[in-house]
């Protein structure tokens, strides 16, 4: 994932939508043997990546494991176990937003990993316009 840098142009590949209805964890190793999943919450999703907060520590370069669920009233669509790399960090406060870029190249359950993310992010996207006509028409007079 890329951002905006001093020329405020948008360098990112794909569009991004906002992440209402994505929910996102990630493994985090709590020892030499040991990991847990930890809720991080999505700020921003293309079929490409994620932005996340996060308390975490993590640094660019480092590989991560996701779990993505989008709910919608129709069910719930789950990517287990998505690995991404970190491609962006910036300090927040006590939270820090990454960036994350997927690797497109790994197999999910029964569909490719590809197919399984351009659909969310068509579910989002539908979603984004749905919300933002609303928005538009309670505007006018």
């Amino acid at each position: 994932m890329v951002t905006a840098g001093s020329t405020g142009k948008e360098r990112r590949a794909a569009r991004r939508y906002p992440a209402a209805e994505l929910r996102s964890k990630m493994r985090v190793k709590k020892g030499l043997l040991s990991e847990a999943w930890e809720e991080v919450a999505p700020r921003d999703f293309s079929r490409t990546g994620v932005a996340i907060e996060s308390p975490v520590e993590l640094n660019v370069g480092d590989s991560v494991v996701l779990c993505l669920e989008l709910h919608m009233e129709m069910g719930v669509i789950t990517v287990d176990k998505l690995v991404g790399i970190i491609r962006h960090r910036k300090l927040l406060g006590q939270q820090t937003r990454y960036g994350i870029e997927f690797d497109l190249s790994q197999r999910v359950k029964g569909a490719d990993l590809d197919t399984q993310l351009s659909r969310i992010e068509g579910l989002l996207e539908r979603s984004h316009n749905l919300a933002q006509r609303i928005i538009d028409q309670s505007h006018r007079p």
